[in-house]
């Protein structure tokens, strides 16, 4: 009988234990199940969270397109009141398809001075008209603080148009402006601004920037620098006189090298820097040049003077010709030693 109640009380033990556990277990799955339904409900916010964040990114830049892509407006014939100081630039083409060029002019209230450099202000009110017969059309006039306007012409669609360079500040902004037949006006579209682009038009614009740095750059490298190596060396000692002469070259280097970061944002493969050659004449101007430097430019403008093929962009393959990309790993060479 004794063994027989140990032996109950026993299995009592036992099951009791095996209860416990099966209920630990138990809750332990529960636990487990509960974690794993958490895990699952937080994966499903952050997919949820992930989906929203992109979306909304999407929202923006597309907003951020639309403002800068849809800035038309079409600018129609006026009479113009009172032209700035000076023509900064000008050119001739038929944008209304007529068979007779009209004329492009870009004018600026700043004068010139004595070597024909412009005298700047902190800012300056820029005018660019197209004249056609007896009508002018304004497609900029504005006042620009601490920065500058340029224009090249290009081909958008097969449809003549001008281009323009709105520098101000750190900001560039470039515009579109093509004749309208039907309302007979100009209509302007802003497709570059910041990191806000209209990729569309893009490489006719870098293209049509490209030549105009390139035929600056060139007409400061043979025209230009001639006047320095002919120069006699009292005019070299002279700092004004050698001011006089080397600024113009610098002022247009810095111009094409201002054209070709524009040229370099809006078409990568494009990308050419003249930094190099901007120190050397900032050098040259500032102390006596050294008989290495002045070989440096006699070097380049006889680089310049060299025949080249007239096509300076394979469009079709949207790369610099051939020659022109060596002319400049040339140049680079030439200014600092190292092969391009």
């Amino acid at each position: 009988m004794r063994k027989l109640l140990l032996g109950s009380v026993c299995l009592v033990g036992i099951l009791a234990g095996c209860t416990e556990k099966s209920n630990s277990n138990a809750d332990q799955t529960e636990e487990i199940n509960e974690l794993i339904k958490q895990i699952e409900q937080l994966s499903l916010e952050k997919e949820a969270l992930l989906t929203t964040v992109e979306e909304e990114r999407e929202a923006l830049e597309l907003a951020m397109n639309q403002q800068v892509n849809y800035d038309y407006s079409m600018i129609q014939a006026k009479d113009i009141e009172k032209y700035p100081q000076t023509l900064y630039k000008q050119t001739a083409l038929d944008m209304d398809g007529d068979g007779e060029d009209e004329v492009i002019e870009l004018y600026v209230n700043a004068g010139k001075m004595e070597n024909g450099l412009f005298a700047w202000d902190d800012g300056q009110n820029w005018l660019l008209i197209v004249k056609d017969g007896e009508k002018t059309y304004p497609l900029f006039d504005e006042y620009v603080q601490l920065g500058s306007i340029d224009f090249s012409t290009a081909r958008f669609d097969k449809k003549p148009g001008i281009v323009i360079i709105k520098a101000q500040h750190s900001d560039r902004t470039v515009q579109k402006f093509t004749y309208d037949k039907n309302e007979d006006g100009y209509q302007k579209e802003t497709f570059y601004k910041k990191e806000n682009t209209n990729n569309q038009y893009n490489e006719p614009a870098s293209y049509a920037f490209f030549e105009d740095a390139y035929r600056i750059m060139e007409m400061a490298f043979t025209t230009k620098t001639l006047r320095v190596l002919e120069a006699g060396e009292d005019t070299i000692q002279d700092s004004q006189e050698r001011w006089k002469i080397i600024e113009p070259i610098l002022v247009d280097i810095n111009k094409a090298n201002g054209l070709l970061e524009v040229v370099g944002e809006l078409n990568p493969e494009l990308s050419v820097s003249l930094d190099e050659a901007s120190d050397l004449l900032n050098r040259m101007i500032t102390n006596r040049p050294s008989a290495e430097q002045m070989n440096q430019l006699k070097l380049i403008h006889n680089l310049f003077k060299e025949i080249e093929t007239s096509d300076l962009i394979i469009k079709g393959e949207n790369q610099i010709h051939p020659e022109v990309a060596e002319k400049l790993e040339r140049l680079e060479f030439i200014l600092t030693g190292k092969q391009g």
